[in-house]
């Protein structure tokens, strides 16, 4: 890893820990994961809820280094904590390591099976960072100007309609009926 490839990752962190300032972020990367080999100094944050109805946030930190033009971080947010979730940050940050298959918002991704245990939807969706906005989305510029996305767990039928409709269709439908996307197992909207 280079001095400045070094430089992002720690611009990448505080960035982090300053936009979840008060809650407990601590390290969970998945260290078993072929990424790291790929994407030196790769890592998974777990970010602590800190009041009743918040979920748990798993974010990258340095998804987005081997990139030129700002490059892009994910997170996902859960109802539990649970290691398996640092594990589907590694797949989806070893996948968007690969220049033919970069994700970006839109991109759904089938995880052949489920998201998270007892839950029955099976893809995620790439989507523009909505329960948090500009101040997570926009890392500042010693931290490349990466951007941060979000991983929203879905159903296959969802999915379908993402891929054969349009973003913008489902995500009207998501709003319309005011969907808890902390529910780890929603009833599909299609």
């Amino acid at each position: 890893m280079t001095t400045g490839e070094d430089a992002r990752i720690r611009a990448l962190e505080k960035h982090v820990r300053e936009f979840w300032q008060g809650h407990a972020v601590e390290d969970a990367t998945w260290a078993e994961a072929p990424l790291l080999d790929r994407v030196p100094g790769f890592a998974t944050y777990r970010v602590a809820p800190r009041d009743e109805g918040e979920g748990w946030v798993y974010v990258t930190v340095g998804s987005s280094v081997h990139e030129t033009g700002g490059g892009t971080e994910f997170f996902l947010m859960a109802p539990d904590e649970d290691p398996a979730h640092s594990e589907t940050l590694a797949v989806v940050g070893h996948l968007h390591s690969f220049e033919e298959y970069r994700l970006g918002v839109g991109s759904v991704i089938d995880v052949g099976g489920p998201w998270a245990e007892g839950s029955r939807m099976d893809h995620l969706l790439v989507s523009p960072p909505y329960p948090y906005g500009p101040a997570l989305e926009h890392a500042p510029e010693e931290a490349g100007n990466a951007r941060f996305l979000w991983l929203l767990p879905i159903h296959r039928s969802e999915a379908a309609l993402v891929t054969g409709d349009s973003l913008a269709a489902f995500e009207e439908l998501l709003e319309a009926e005011g969907v808890n996307v902390l529910d780890a197992d929603r009833a599909p909207l299609v």
